[in-house]
């Protein structure tokens, strides 16, 4: 379970696009569904209770993404997550990946590089959603954040001031790229 949970994967950046979306009057009202299910106080779909990482799609409905049960993490694991964002602090994380239904059902590490991280942080806590950053949506999708974190891959595919827009939009503007060959995040400037 945790090799599929942190695996890596490169494959997939070229079918990276920005898909069409729905264009609901009000946006911001999608997000803070997601925000809210996101800290574990909204709906919530069948089955055990648990973390999930919300996944808000280009028709904007939320996909549930489970992390492993509670204390089911090897404690080396969660040490590793912890490194990466402590959990004595809870915070609002933001992506930008492909978030495309189909995408998604094949294979959804594919679609969103660094899903591991994601699972990670809301297994330890924090507030996770997904989205595909679409101009329609970028700021409301970035609203109450502390951090983002953005698949490389989409960046030729968002506004080109993107930067500006998520930063306005955050709470504590940590902006992160993932860099798909390298699986490395490099920090972002928000000015």
């Amino acid at each position: 379970m945790f090799k599929r949970l942190f695996r890596r994967s490169n494959a997939g950046a070229a079918s990276v696009r920005m898909p069409d979306v729905d264009e609901p009057a009000d946006i911001d009202a999608v997000f803070a569904r997601a925000r809210l299910a996101a800290s574990g106080e909204g709906e919530r779909p069948p089955g055990p209770p648990g973390r999930h990482v919300i996944i808000v799609t280009p028709g904007r409905m939320l996909m549930f993404k489970a992390c492993p049960p509670p204390d089911s993490m090897a404690a080396d694991k969660v040490a590793s997550v912890e490194q990466m964002m402590a959990s004595k602090v809870k915070r609002n994380v933001a992506a930008i990946a492909f978030t495309e239904s189909g995408a998604l059902m094949h294979d959804a590490a594919q679609a969103i590089p660094f899903l591991g991280f994601l699972l990670g942080f809301a297994y330890i806590g924090h507030a996770v959603w997904v989205f595909e950053g679409h101009p329609s949506a970028l700021a409301s999708g970035c609203r109450n954040a502390d951090v983002l974190l953005v698949d490389g891959a989409m960046i030729p595919h968002l506004q080109e001031d993107w930067v500006a827009v998520a930063s306005r939009a955050m709470r504590h503007p940590e902006i992160f790229v993932h860099d798909r060959a390298t699986y490395s995040l490099r920090k972002v400037s928000a000015s």
